[in-house]
């Protein structure tokens, strides 16, 4: 009977010790508040891109671009400007989610790039305000 009473206790006081392990840890830094990965704090692999860095992406690259839209140039087709240049967009219906944006509204887009050299292009999957 002792012997029962001291191994439950003894995995009584153990069982705690382990259960110790885990859950939030306090002492950890949190990524600073100023850094700025589309949308994303503390992930640099999804990194926003800019429209100059988009034309050395590989084909049906996944990227996250900030912009101003400058033109329609068809149906589906939309000229997108950055600091850095210019890119043409191909964006289905769905992917506007029915809201309406103007020259004046930043937007962010995500989608995959298309195309080779200059001809390079941007399938949009996503759009919305930053």
């Amino acid at each position: 009977m002792k012997k029962m009473l001291a191994l439950a206790a003894i995995l009584a006081f153990t069982g705690h010790a382990m259960a110790a392990e885990g859950g939030f840890k306090s002492g950890e830094t949190p990524p600073p508040v100023h850094k700025k990965d589309a949308g994303y704090k503390g992930s640099e692999d999804t990194g926003e891109s800019t429209i100059h860095s988009l034309f050395s992406q590989r084909d049906n690259a996944w990227v996250t671009v900030e912009g101003y839209l400058i033109k329609k140039t068809d149906d589906k087709s939309y000229i997108l400007r950055d600091d850095t240049g210019k890119i043409t967009l191909k964006v289905p219906t769905p992917a506007w989610d029915g809201k309406e944006y103007t020259s004046k509204d930043m937007i962010r887009v995500s989608g995959f790039v298309k195309g080779k050299g200059d001809a390079r292009y941007l399938q949009v999957q996503r759009v919305e305000k930053p």
